[in-house]
C-alpha cells in the first residue's frame, strides 16, 4: 500500500544539550534553561513559587528543573542523591538538594514550606501516602506523575480519565505491577490532597535523555536507512508524550492551580502510524523504505507488542483504537505539544553525542538480526 510521506518542518533548537561546565548565576540560569522551551514560551508567570521536587536527577527531572527555572521559579530537590548527585548543584548557584529515601528516610522533608511539589519518582502507594501525609499542611498543590497502564482493560474505543483503574475482579488489597501500584498511589494523593492535586497520567515518555530506547530506537534505526519493519497497520493509532511537553504542562498546572486527572498522551490529534514513521523518515537525509507486516507473522519471528515493539499497542479485534486514551481534559487545561519532527531531530542530535559505547548497547526496539531474518522470510512469502 503506498502512502504520502508527511512533511515536517522542524524548529525547534536542541532542547537537552549537555549543560556548560561552570556554575551559572541567576541571570545566567534563567537564559540558559529558556533555551530548553524557547519555542514555547507561555505569558509570564503572575508570581514566583518555590517548587519541591521529588526526583530531579533521572529522565523527567532535569527537564523539569529547567522549565522551573525558565519560568524563574525556585526549585528544591528531594532525591537520594545517586544518580548524578551534583547535576545542578555544580551548574547553578543556589539549588538546593535534600537527600534522602522514599522507602526509609524522608526526615529531610521534615521542615519547609511550598507552592507546589512534583512527584515523578513515587511508586508504591506506601511511598505516596508517607510523603503527602508529611507535606500535607506545607505544600499547596501535590502534582502527581502516574501512567496510561493505571486503566483496568483498553475495552472501549477511547478511554477516558473515567475508566476504571486497577486490575478487573482482583481486591485492590490484591492489586500488583506498576499500572495497579500507581492506580494505588493515585488514591493517597487524592486522600491526602482533596481538591489540591493534579495527577498526569503519560503514555511512554520520549525525548531527549530517555535511557529506555523504546521510542529513540525509531528515531535512531529510521536514521540508519534501508528497509525498516513497519509493524501492524499504517492506519493503527500511536501516542507518546515529549518529556519537555509534559514539564511545560506540570509547570503551568503549579503555576495556575490546575487541579483533576488528565490523559497527557500526545500528539494533540490523532497519529497514524504511518504518520509517525514518515514524520521521523523526514528529518534523516538517509534513504528509507517500510515493509508493513502483521502482527501474526511479526510474533512467529519472535518480534512481539510490549516487546521489542515496547511503543505500540496491537489491535485487539476491530478495535482499532485499543490502548488510545482521550486527551482533550489535557488540551483544555492548557498541554501543548510540539511537532513530532522537534521530538524525533533533538532526540536523534542527543543520541548522537552519547560516547559511542552507550549507543552500541541500544536497550530496545528489534534487534538487527531478528529485523534481517524477517524481512528475508516476508520477501520470500
Amino acid at each position: 500500500m503506498a502512502h504520502n510521506r508527511r512533511d515536517f518542518v522542524r524548529t525547534a533548537a536542541i532542547g537537552a544539550a549537555a549543560l556548560g561546565a561552570g556554575a551559572l548565576g541567576p541571570s545566567a540560569v534563567a537564559a540558559q534553561a529558556r533555551s530548553d522551551t524557547s519555542s514555547y514560551l507561555r505569558p509570564p508567570a503572575r508570581r514566583q513559587l518555590r517548587i519541591l521536587v521529588l526526583g530531579g536527577t533521572g529522565f523527567i527531572g532535569p527537564h523539569l528543573v529547567r522549565a522551573i527555572l525558565a519560568r524563574g521559579h525556585t526549585p528544591v530537590l528531594f532525591n537520594r542523591g545517586r544518580t548524578a548527585p551534583q547535576l545542578f548543584v555544580e551548574q547553578y548557584e543556589g539549588i538546593e538538594n535534600l537527600v534522602g529515601d522514599r522507602d526509609s528516610d524522608i526526615s529531610a522533608l521534615g521542615s519547609g514550606r511550598w507552592d507546589a511539589v512534583i512527584d515523578d519518582s513515587g511508586y508504591t502507594p506506601q511511598q505516596v501516602r508517607a510523603t503527602a501525609e508529611l507535606l500535607r499542611d506545607r505544600v499547596g498543590h501535590y502534582i502527581f506523575t502516574s501512567t496510561r497502564g493505571v486503566y483496568a482493560g483498553f475495552l472501549g474505543d477511547v478511554i477516558d480519565e473515567d475508566a476504571p483503574v486497577g486490575m478487573r475482579g482482583v481486591p485492590d488489597t490484591e492489586w500488583t505491577g506498576y499500572g495497579p501500584l500507581k492506580a494505588l498511589a493515585e488514591r493517597e494523593v487524592q486522600q491526602v490532597f482533596p481538591g489540591r492535586y493534579m495527577i498526569a497520567r503519560p503514555p511512554i515518555i520520549t525525548g531527549p535523555g530517555d535511557s529506555t530506547d523504546r521510542f529513540t530506537y525509531w528515531y535512531v534505526r529510521i536514521d540508519r536507512g534501508g528497509d525498516v519493519i513497519a509493524p501492524g497497520d499504517p492506519g493503527d493509532p500511536i501516542q507518546y508524550v515529549d518529556v519537555r511537553d509534559l514539564v511545560d504542562f506540570y509547570v503551568h498546572v503549579a503555576e495556575n492551580s490546575v487541579t483533576g486527572t488528565y490523559n497527557v498522551a500526545g500528539p494533540a490529534a490523532p497519529l497514524s502510524s504511518a504518520e509517525f514513521l514518515y514524520g521521523i523518515r523526514a528529518v534523516t537525509p538517509a534513504p528509507v523504505s517500510f515493509t508493513w507486516m502483521d502482527w501474526d507473522f511479526l510474533a512467529s519471528h519472535d518480534i512481539r507488542e510490549g516487546r521489542e515493539l515496547s511503543s505500540w499497542r496491537a489491535p485487539r479485534g476491530e478495535n482499532r483504537n485499543y490502548g488510545r486514551v482521550d486527551n482533550s481534559r489535557a488540551l483544555a487545561a492548557g498541554m501543548r505539544f510540539r511537532p513530532l519532527a522537534d521530538t524525533a531531530g533533538d532526540t536523534l542530535d542527543w543520541w548522537k553525542s552519547l560516547p559511542a559505547e552507550r549507543r552500541e548497547r541500544m536497550t530496545a526496539g528489534i534487534p538487527a538480526d531478528r529485523e534481517q531474518a524477517a524481512l528475508a522470510a516476508w520477501r520470500a512469502r
